[in-house]
């Protein structure tokens, strides 16, 4: 009689062995495969959110100023101002301040406080031949009371954001209008 192992219980522990091998290197093929067949790769460079938030006496949204730059718009339904403010993603320090009085723009009515909405949207310029181009956000503000709004747009000098300077400019109207043709008796 032998001590060590007979055939068929070594035959059995080289087959458990080979199969245990087998199914690992499987896994290992399906996780690299997996890994680099990301069938959802194709939507990164095509979607960009935005994100809007009000309350009583405020809103927020984000908006994509440039390729890796963001910008925070801000309404201030009391003062009737909008502000925007770029941070610069290298240094994590202010880019870009930019403001404008809505108020004006949209003629609150006297007496009422205005009840703003606020949305950005995207704009892509084709064609710029100087350095301050429109950023590739738009903000849209309306006033639900009156029904008016308007349509505002960042300037953008891409050159001096390079350069770490930072920029103030004012908020320009393109464009206006009026979402009803009554006037609502209240």
């Amino acid at each position: 009689m032998s001590t060590g192992f007979t055939s068929k219980p070594r035959r059995m522990f080289f087959v458990g062995v080979g199969l245990g091998l087998l199914v690992g290197l499987g896994m290992l093929a399906g996780t690299t495969v997996t890994a680099s067949l990301n069938p959802f790769a194709f939507l990164e460079k095509q979607l960009h959110a935005s994100a809007t938030h009000g309350g009583e006496s405020m809103a927020i949204a984000t908006g994509l100023i440039d390729e890796g730059v963001e910008g925070v718009f801000m309404l201030d339904f009391i003062t009737g101002e909008l502000t925007c403010q770029v941070l610069n993603p290298r240094t994590g320090t202010l880019a870009g301040l930019y403001k404008r009085t809505v108020s004006l723009d949209l003629g609150a009515e006297q007496g009422k406080q205005p009840k703003y909405l606020m949305v950005t949207g995207t704009l892509k310029v084709r064609q710029n031949v100087s350095n301050v181009k429109p950023a590739e956000s738009i903000v849209y503000i309306a006033d639900a009371n009156t029904g008016r709004y308007v349509a505002y747009l960042l300037p953008w000098n891409k050159a001096a954001f390079n350069q770490n300077v930072a920029q103030a400019n004012e908020l320009i109207p393109i464009g206006q209008g009026s979402a009803r043709n009554i006037v609502l008796e209240r």
